[in-house]
């Protein structure tokens, strides 16, 4: 699972990009044209797991990412990067709403709710792009030879999109059923991917929340997970170190970095939660699609474990933080085993039973 940061030039992308994977953009490597990296999932629960068990290493869930070239207006539907961002999972919308002279804005002035559209739009017209041609492409299909019940009902759906984004909206905001996003999965619709939008505000942070509330708001209805950060403290904060980081952010009134609730937001948004494993030698974050079975979670850890799958011992986290330990957890019968069926919760501590 991967994710693509995009926006227009100078809104902190690659900042996001480093604060995110601890990579600078220069620094890490390419290919098709973006920038790739890996990014930590900054989970408290792990943090908390580790001060129990003190073990030898700790593991962050981690996710993908990927940064193409700055989106420059009219000219998204026949840039380079493209096809490699389609391929992404879901998207970060990096939006400048900070205030600086020496920093240029391509369009001359900062107006997060103007750019925020502007790229949507560039988006809807990509989408509206792909959507004609596959539509001309099954047409040509059609007059060459007999099409099946399965085309035809992939003519309706992208038919239906068609029409919808020459209305100026965005797939988000139509209805589909299983059936249909199977039919148009291979299209790739950008607008149709789940999305996180960074505003990027200055030092701040309380009225600039105020300020773009209104905007929050209406992101937010149309499926958007919202997130505020300063890029230029976030990275002040990121290269303090630790005991400095602490009296820095209660300076600034902050619990934990905006960072971490930003990788957070991300990984959601591709789908995925995490399972925990625990003991002395490693305590560790497992990124897993949501609904998947405990066999499936054995084979992350690794593909014997699903082989040879016999039961899961599982116990959530809030039970045994609870119970302050493992010990004490099974002395008072928070572990449940279970077996194939068993859906996993995001949280679930497991361990695996297994022969092989």
């Amino acid at each position: 699972m991967n994710l693509g940061i995009v926006g227009l030039p100078a809104a902190g992308k690659k900042t996001v990009f480093r604060l995110l994977t601890g990579t600078s953009a220069e620094k890490a490597p390419t290919r098709d044209g973006l920038v790739i990296g890996t990014a930590a999932v900054r989970d408290p629960r792990i943090d908390r797991l580790s001060a129990m068990y003190q073990p030898k290493r700790t593991r962050y869930a981690e996710f993908d990412i990927a940064m193409p070239p700055d989106l420059q207006p009219d000219t998204a539907r026949g840039a380079a990067w493209l096809e490699p961002i389609r391929r992404s999972d879901a998207l970060i919308f990096v939006v400048r709403a900070f205030a600086a002279d020496h920093v240029f804005h391509i369009k001359g002035s900062v107006d997060p709710i103007r750019d925020v559209e502007l790229m949507l739009m560039e988006f809807l017209l990509a989408d509206l792009d792909m959507a004609e041609k596959r539509l001309q492409r099954m047409d040509k299909e059609r007059k060459a030879k007999p099409v099946d019940n399965l085309r035809d009902r992939e003519y309706a759906v992208v038919q239906r999109c068609l029409e919808h984004l020459q209305s100026e909206q965005s797939l988000r905001t139509l209805e589909f059923n299983d059936e249909d996003r199977k039919l148009i999965r291979s299209l790739q619709f950008l607008t149709l991917k789940p999305w996180v939008v960074v505003l990027n505000v200055g030092e701040g942070m309380k009225e600039a929340e105020a300020r773009l509330d209104s905007l929050a708001t209406s992101l937010r209805t149309q499926g958007a997970e919202v997130v505020f950060l300063s890029a230029a403290i976030e990275l002040e904060i990121a290269e303090l170190a630790d005991d400095e980081r602490e009296a820095f952010m209660q300076d600034l009134g902050l619990s934990e970095p905006a960072a971490h609730r930003l990788s957070r937001a991300a990984y959601q948004s591709l789908g995925l939660m995490s399972f925990f494993t625990v003991g002395p030698d490693e305590v560790r974050a497992w990124p897993i699609r949501s609904g998947a079975t405990a066999p499936e979670a054995a084979g992350r850890i690794h593909s014997d474990l699903e082989r040879g799958f016999i039961r899961a011992d599982t116990v959530t986290y809030e039970a045994l933080v609870a119970a302050g330990s493992e010990k004490a957890a099974r002395e008072a019968n928070q572990f449940r085993l279970h077996g194939k069926d068993y859906i996993v919760k995001d949280g679930d501590i497991i361990e695996i039973r297994f022969n092989v």
